[in-house]
């Protein structure tokens, strides 16, 4: 995944908060009306040592569902190469609700 920097970007500390059995973090307000986002809307949330969160949009899904595709390519011809394994169930899908995980 290519870290794109925006002109100027959001840079703010937050902080992690238990919610129940979860763990939650708000967004910043600015960065939610950017990407037109309110309480309810779907996002994409990429792990991957760091974190990475995107509108849930069909451009962003394809995107991501490309980006895996190339790492499933990459190990199936590099297996040892150095990226943990993505395991076949790991797609993305703005409206599917069941963890990946």
């Amino acid at each position: 995944m290519d870290f794109e920097l925006k002109n100027p970007p959001i840079v703010e500390e937050r902080n992690l908060v238990k919610s129940g059995a979860s763990i939650v973090i708000t967004l910043p307000k600015k960065w939610l009306e950017e990407n037109q986002l309110d309480a309810g809307s779907k996002v994409i949330v990429v792990a991957n040592g760091d974190i990475q969160i995107m509108k849930a949009n069909k451009e962003n899904v394809a995107r991501i569902n490309e980006k895996i595709s190339q790492i499933r390519n990459q190990l199936a011809h590099n297996p040892t190469g150095q990226q943990a394994p993505v395991s076949s169930n790991e797609s993305c899908s703005s409206g599917d609700k069941k963890s990946q995980r």
